[in-house]
C-alpha cells in the first residue's frame, strides 16, 4: 500500500470511525486489523499507544470521545460489556451477541428506573455507541455486541473492566437472561 492509500485510510478513519472491509484488503501502516468471529470482515482502526491522553489523539486528528448523556451512555455501555463478553478473563472482543432484553434487565437493575424511560435512554445510547464503534447494533434483530473500538483498551483498562465486569449483576442472575422470561 502506498503512501496516498494509507493517507486516505487515514482520513477515513479519522472521519468515519473503525472500518469494515473485506479480510482480502490490504491493511494501511499503523491499523490493527480486528477478523470478525465469522471471517467474513475485517475491522480497521487505528493503534494508539497505551496511556495516550487526550492531546496525543488531537495530534493524531482522532476524536476524542465526546457524547450526549454521558451517564447513561457510560453506563449502557458497561451494562453492554457484562452481557457481550462472555469470559473476563478472555479477550474482550469480539465478545458475544446479547438481546436488547437482556441488556435492558441489566440496565433497569442498576438505575432503578421505569421501563418506558429505561428503554428511551437505553436505546440512544446504544445507537451512539453503536455510532461511534463501541458496540454493534442489529436494530431489526434487536441483538447487540461489542464493537471494535473495545480492542483498543490497555491491560491498565482491562483491569479496571474485569472489577466492574464482576459488580455488575448479570441478566441471567436478574431471572431475564431468557427473552422468553416473562417480566
Amino acid at each position: 500500500m502506498n503512501e496516498s492509500e494509507t493517507a486516505l485510510w487515514w482520513a477515513r478513519i479519522r472521519a468515519a470511525g473503525p472500518q469494515r472491509v473485506a479480510p482480502s484488503s490490504a491493511s494501511p501502516a499503523g491499523m490493527l486489523r480486528l477478523v470478525e468471529p465469522d471471517v467474513t470482515a475485517v475491522w480497521l482502526l487505528t493503534v494508539v499507544p497505551e496511556g495516550a491522553r487526550p492531546s496525543v489523539l488531537e495530534e493524531l486528528g482522532l476524536p476524542v470521545l465526546a457524547v450526549e448523556q454521558p451517564n447513561d451512555t457510560a453506563r449502557v455501555l458497561a451494562v453492554c460489556m457484562r452481557c457481550c463478553w462472555a469470559e473476563p478473563t478472555g479477550p474482550m472482543w469480539p465478545g458475544i451477541p446479547a438481546s436488547r432484553q437482556q441488556v435492558a434487565a441489566v440496565f433497569e437493575e442498576i438505575t432503578d428506573r421505569d421501563e418506558a424511560a429505561s428503554n428511551r435512554a437505553l436505546v440512544a445510547a446504544i445507537r451512539r455507541l453503536a455510532g461511534a464503534g463501541w458496540l454493534l447494533w442489529d436494530e431489526p434483530g434487536q441483538t447487540v455486541r461489542l464493537g471494535p473500538r473495545v480492542a483498543t483498551w490497555g491491560s491498565a483498562d482491562l483491569s479496571a473492566l474485569r472489577e466492574l465486569w464482576r459488580m455488575l449483576p448479570s441478566s441471567a442472575d436478574i431471572g431475564h437472561g431468557d427473552p422468553e422470561t416473562p417480566r
